[in-house]
């Protein structure tokens, strides 16, 4: 297996990831529609929309810091073992991770056509959500961007621990 079939298979592994994430986008803002609106027993419709909102916003826009903590992490690790791999299923399991914080949202949005203020309010929400996992689409050049300063910073473990190299 060379690096070219390795990062083609990530790739198409990524990208089935994201279309399945995505295809809940259109699931939903069709059941915001056509399922009736629930009403809500434990609080107003307005104290759910408002809590619905901030709670995916703080989850979706922390979402890049938690992805980037992440993507650090799995870096560093690749430094000790480097397994490239390992380092692209892990870069998968931490994609996979963001796609589902994004997920919330849509889920939210769910939540405040259901049991909120309405579809025309939660609609938005679950938008935002989707446009949010477009933006993440997995592309050759983020990968090989990863790559990249994966196998740098293994270089430079490496030099720092082995006198001989550098």
């Amino acid at each position: 297996m060379n690096d070219t079939d390795a990062l083609h298979r990530h790739l198409l592994r990524m990208r089935l990831t994201t279309g399945v994430f995505l295809a809940t986008v259109p699931a939903a803002i069709a059941a915001a529609f056509a399922l009736p609106h629930r009403g809500a027993a434990v609080a107003s419709p307005t104290v759910i929309t408002l809590t619905a909102v901030a709670a995916s916003l703080w989850i979706g826009f922390s979402a890049g810091r938690d992805a980037a903590t992440r993507l650090e992490r799995i870096r560093r690790a690749f430094a000790v073992h480097g397994d490239e791999c390992r380092l692209l299923r892990d870069h998968w399991l931490v994609y996979v991770a963001v796609a589902l914080r994004l997920e919330i949202m849509v889920g939210c949005g769910l939540i405040i056509s259901l049991w909120g203020l309405g579809p025309r309010i939660g609609v938005w929400v679950v938008l935002l959500g989707g446009v949010m996992m477009a933006l993440t689409w997995p592309t050759s050049r983020k990968t090989r961007l990863l790559l990249g300063r994966a196998r740098a910073l293994r270089d430079e473990d490496r030099a720092l621990h082995d006198p001989t190299i550098g």
